[in-house]
C-alpha cells in the first residue's frame, strides 16, 4: 500500500530484461541509512521475470510500473512522471547504491541548488578491478573541453525540473548529457557532493557498451548544440580553466573501503560486524551490543546489516582468487574461534570508541575516563548507578557488560576505582582524554603508573 504523504527523495529506475541484475539494484536502495524514499521500478516492456522480481519484494515504498517498451527515456520520463517526491535519485538497474549515499547527498540541499551528483566507482564484474571517476565541478568548461556530465546514478536532481525538462525520447543513448547540457543553458544550479554514491558495475550488457558508435554519435551532436553560443577562442580558455577543477572527493583509502560492497563472487569477508541498539526496557544510557560474524553473511545480508548502521571497521574484505588458489587458501584459514576477539574486548573497543563518536557533546568537557568492564551479574547496584553509558553483548550464553564513568580528576578517578571496583572482580581502567601536553598537565603527578594516555 502507497503511503498518502509523499516522501522526501524519488528512487526511480528503468529497467528492462535485466532481473537478477535489478534485484542486487533493488536490495541495495532498500537498505539505505536514509529510509524517507519511494522507489519507482519503471518496466520498459521485459519479457523476463522482472515484474515477478519486484512484486516478491514486500516492501510498501516500492512501485512497480509497467511501461510499453518505448526506450530507456521514455521509460525515466514514465519515472520522473510518477515521482512524488520533491527530490530524485537516479540510479541503474545493475548498479550498487552505497548505503549512505541518500544521508550523505541530502546534507547538500538547500535554496541554492537544483541538481546535487557525486562520485561513483567502477567494478569490473569478472575481475574486481576498480576505477574511481570522481567527476569535476560542473559548468560549461569541464563541458565544452570534453562533453563531461555528471554520472547518471549519482543524480539528485529536483524533481520539477526532471518533468520539465524530459530526456529526450528521440534517442536512446547518451541522453544524460543531453539533457544535463539543456539544463546547463537554462540556468539550473549544480553542485558536486564528493560523496561517492555507487559500485557501477562494468560488464558486457550495459547500455554504454551496446550503444558503440551510436553513442559516440549523439554525444558529439550533444556536445556540438553546447558549443553554439561559444566562440572557439572562449571554448578553449573554459576548458583551460576547467582542467584542474575536480570535485570534492575524499580519496582516503577508497581502494579498499568500499571492497566490502562488492557481490560474493568478487570477494570474500572477514572479521565482523558490531550492532550497538537503545534497549527500550532499560535507561537510555543503556546500548546492546551484538556482534556478527562477517564471513557467515551472503552480501544481502551484510548489505541489510550495513543499511542498518553498524560498524564495520573490524570487517576485512579479500579480492577472491582462481578456484585453486580459495581452495588452498580455505584450507590454512584461521578457525572461527580464534578468528574473533572475545566479547569483553570488544566491548572494551566499542565503548572506548563510542566516546569519540558520539555528536551530542556527552563527553566533550571530560578529562578522565574510567571504564569498568566484566560479567554482568558481578556489577553491583552501586557501580551501576554511577556509570553515564552503559553497553552489553552476550558471550557463550553469559552477559558481559561495559560501563563508561566521566570525571575531571585523575584524583577522582583513581578514588572511585579503589573505593567501587577494588575487589578485582570487574576490569577497571583509567583512560585521560586531551593533547598530549593536556594529559601531561593531568598525569605529572601519576597517582597510577599504568594510566593510560590517550592523545587526540
Amino acid at each position: 500500500m502507497i503511503s498518502s504523504e509523499a516522501p522526501l527523495v524519488s528512487v526511480v529506475i528503468a529497467t528492462r530484461n535485466r532481473s537478477e541484475l535489478l534485484k542486487v539494484g533493488i536490495h541495495s536502495v532498500l537498505n539505505q541509512t536514509f529510509e524517507n524514499f519511494e522507489l519507482i521500478i519503471v518496466d520498459d516492456g521485459s519479457t523476463d521475470n522482472t515484474e515477478q522480481v519486484v512484486k516478491s519484494i514486500d516492501d510498501s515504498r516500492l512501485i512497480y510500473v509497467r511501461g510499453k517498451g518505448e526506450g530507456i527515456s521514455a521509460a525515466r520520463n514514465i519515472g520522473a512522471q510518477n515521482s512524488r517526491g520533491e527530490w530524485t535519485a537516479v540510479h541503474d538497474d545493475d548498479d550498487i547504491m552505497l548505503p549512505d549515499r541518500l544521508e550523505e547527498q541530502l546534507k547538500f540541499i538547500n535554496d541554492s541548488v537544483d541538481f546535487i551528483y557525486g562520485a561513483f566507482i567502477n567494478f569490473d564484474d569478472e575481475t574486481a578491478e576498480l576505477q574511481l571517476h570522481h567527476g569535476r565541478n560542473y559548468g560549461y568548461g569541464p563541458a565544452l573541453m570534453s562533453g563531461f556530465a555528471p554520472g547518471h546514478s549519482t543524480w539528485l536532481v529536483r524533481t520539477e525540473l526532471l518533468k520539465t525538462f524530459r530526456y529526450d525520447e528521440g534517442i536512446e543513448s547518451a541522453v544524460d548529457n543531453n539533457i544535463t547540457f539543456r539544463m546547463l543553458r537554462s540556468g539550473v544550479r549544480f553542485k558536486h557532493s564528493g560523496v561517492i554514491c555507487l559500485l557501477r558495475r562494468v560488464h558486457s550488457g550495459r547500455i554504454t557498451n551496446q550503444g558503440g558508435q551510436g553513442q559516440k554519435y549523439v554525444a558529439q551532436m550533444n556536445l556540438s548544440f553546447l558549443k553554439r553560443s561559444f566562440t572557439p577562442q572562449s571554448i578553449q580558455e573554459l576548458s583551460k580553466a576547467a582542467r584542474r577543477d575536480w570535485g570534492p572527493v575524499d580519496k582516503t583509502n577508497w581502494e579498499t573501503k568500499y571492497l566490502g560492497f562488492l557481490p560474493d563472487h568478487l570477494v570474500k569477508r572477514s572479521g565482523f560486524v558490531v550492532i550497538a541498539k537503545q534497549d527500550p526496557d532499560l535507561k537510555e544510557s543503556f546500548q546492546r551490543l551484538q556482534v556478527l560474524d562477517a564471513a557467515g553473511m551472503n552480501w544481502a545480508e551484510y548489505f541489510a546489516i550495513c543499511g542498518a548502521g553498524v560498524q564495520t571497521n573490524r570487517v576485512s574484505v579479500r579480492v577472491r582468487e582462481n578456484s585453486e588458489i580459495e581452495e588452498i587458501l580455505n584450507g590454512i584459514e584461521i578457525p572461527r574461534p580464534y578468528s574473533k576477539k572475545s566479547s569483553h574486548d570488544l566491548i572494551t573497543e566499542y565503548a572506548l570508541s563510542s566516546i569519540h563518536s558520539r555528536q551530542d557533546g556527552f563527553f566533550e568537557s571530560t578529562d578522565v575516563l574510567v571504564l569498568a568492564v566484566g560479567p554482568a551479574q558481578d556489577w553491583t547496584d552501586q557501580q551501576i548507578s554511577v556509570t553515564k553509558q552503559r553497553f552489553s553483548t552476550t558471550e557463550n550464553g553469559s552477559e558481559v557488560m561495559g560501563g563508561i564513568i566521566p570525571l575531571h580528576s585523575l584524583e577522582a578517578a583513581d578514588g572511585i576505582k579503589m573505593t567501587l571496583f577494588g575487589d578485582g572482580v570487574l576490569d577497571c581502567r583509567i583512560f585521560v582524554s586531551g593533547t598530549t601536553e593536556k594529559v601531561r598537565e593531568i598525569t605529572k603527578n601519576d597517582l597510577r603508573s599504568d594510566a593510560i594516555n590517550k592523545t587526540a
